[in-house]
């Protein structure tokens, strides 16, 4: 797995919390970020489209109502 920054990236953002850590600890900090990352993505991916959905049918809900009332008078 390649990483997304190098350990000397991860190592200035980090500042003085990555000194006592080694580079295996350091790459397993990026590929862990890595992996929430892409999680957190994938969960708002899910949500967008459910909402994407509940507003197709909110909006469909209008104009059946808005023809449905146009019908009655």
């Amino acid at each position: 797995m390649s990483l997304i920054i190098s350990v000397e990236e991860a190592r200035e953002i980090l500042g003085s919390n990555a000194d006592s850590m080694s580079d295996d600890e350091i790459i397993n900090v990026i590929q862990t970020l890595d992996v929430l990352a892409v999680e957190a993505l994938i969960k708002s991916r899910e949500q967008m489209k459910a909402d994407a959905l509940a507003l197709a049918e909110l909006a469909y809900d209008i104009y059946r109502d808005k023809k449905a009332n146009e019908q009655s008078t």
